[in-house]
C-alpha cells in the first residue's frame, strides 16, 4: 500500500483546487511538489507567504497572496 502525501493546493479561478506547486528537476522536467507530513506541506507554505510578503514589502510586487486561496490536502 502506498504511503499517503500532502499537496498545497492553489485555487485558481479557471480550474477549482489545484496543486500548482512544482520545482525543476537536473534534466530540466518539472513535476509536481508532494510532502511526507503536513507539517513539511504548512512550513513550505508558510516560507513561500513570506517570500511573496518580502516581495511587495521591497517593491517587487504590487499584492500577497491570501492564504485563504491555499489549502493543505492528504493524498493516498
Amino acid at each position: 500500500m502506498k504511503a499517503s502525501r500532502y499537496e498545497v493546493q492553489e485555487f485558481c479561478l479557471c480550474g477549482g483546487w489545484t496543486n500548482t506547486w512544482s520545482y525543476e528537476e537536473e534534466g530540466g522536467e518539472t513535476v509536481p511538489s508532494f510532502f511526507d507530513t503536513k507539517e513539511e506541506a504548512e512550513a513550505e507554505l508558510d516560507w513561500f507567504l513570506q517570500e511573496m510578503l518580502e516581495a511587495v514589502e521591497e517593491g517587487n510586487m504590487e499584492d500577497c497572496p491570501d492564504k485563504e486561496d491555499f489549502r493543505i490536502v492528504k493524498i493516498s
